[in-house]
């Protein structure tokens, strides 16, 4: 019999986790597979416990149920160790299971991760600060940094779409720099560098970004003010960003922030307390990901 342990956010998906994670339990079990079920209580908790699962070598596999933080949180406790991450969409966006292609009902999607294999997966370093998905500087920062847990938790999108509009009217679009291990030097008022494609959901950021290299993708946005960024916003939409001459998008091994202090970072869709300059790289420890075929 296999062993897996599940890991779930209380908090996430409007606090309905909680009641999918006794079904994804009873789901395992009927499957064959011995699990032991755990919430998180605090953050950094899913880090821990993660980590302490990994070490016992009692787990094949752990499952995290949750948002994007959630699923980083139980990743960085794997890394590097061999247990695969089974990831189940539990949280608002769900940017991790959408770009597996997994279905948004975590019973579902737990029926596609059995029928699936391990993957190995690349993960970023911010600094010293492990992502899965994207570190990314500017705007949609500065909106993680102002979001309140308790009203994502309450409201999910609304909350972020009227918080989203409220920054938007008062960022100051402050600007840095990017440089590329490469040499270049990058002018931006956005900078998102990505392991995987897609970024807030479906939107497809950086269409070359491939979480299996040792590469990250770039991308960059030049232009200041609000008619700027709503305009890259709805060209990203369209899925036509690319073709606006104040996007440029590199592939590259590294890239280096550099800027003024008011340039907050974001990891994942979370508050990232590095500062810049901040290194971003990819981390020399490999993630086991359970995906499906």
């Amino acid at each position: 019999m296999r062993s897996a342990a599940l890991i779930y956010n209380p908090m996430s998906g409007k606090r309905r986790s909680a009641g999918w994670a006794s079904d994804l339990a009873e789901q395992l079990t009927a499957a064959g597979w011995q699990v032991q079920a755990s919430a998180t209580d605090a953050p950094g908790a899913a880090t821990h416990r993660a980590r302490q699962l990994a070490h016992s070598g009692g787990v094949d596999t752990v499952f995290a149920l949750g948002g994007d933080g959630t699923l980083r949180e139980v990743a960085i406790g794997l890394l590097g160790s061999g247990v695969a991450l089974g990831p189940l969409p539990g949280g608002t966006t769900n940017v991790l299971t959408r770009s597996l292609g997994l279905s948004a009902d975590p019973r579902r999607a737990l029926h596609q991760l059995l029928d699936g294999r391990n993957a190995t997966w690349r993960v970023g370093l911010c600094g010293s600060t492990p992502f899965l998905m994207m570190a990314s500087a500017g705007y949609d920062a500065e909106v993680v940094h102002r979001m309140d847990g308790e009203a994502k938790a309450r409201w999910g999108r609304l909350a972020v779409g009227a918080l989203g509009l409220s920054t938007w009217w008062r960022y100051r679009y402050p600007r840095f720099e990017a440089s590329t291990a490469e040499g270049e030097k990058l002018p931006a008022h956005f900078a998102a560098v990505c392991n995987i494609p897609l970024y807030g959901g479906s939107f497809v950021l950086a269409p070359d970004a491939d979480p299996t290299a040792e590469t990250l993708q770039l991308v960059t946005h030049a232009s200041p003010g609000r008619a700027a960024s709503l305009g890259f916003a709805l060209d990203l939409a369209l899925g036509r960003h690319l073709r606006r001459k104040d996007v440029e998008v590199r592939t590259t091994l590294a890239v280096t922030l550099s800027g003024p202090p008011e340039v907050l970072l974001q990891i994942d869709g979370d508050a990232c307390t590095e500062q810049l300059p901040v290194r971003i790289s990819v981390a020399p420890e490999t993630l086991e990901l359970l995906v499906p075929n």
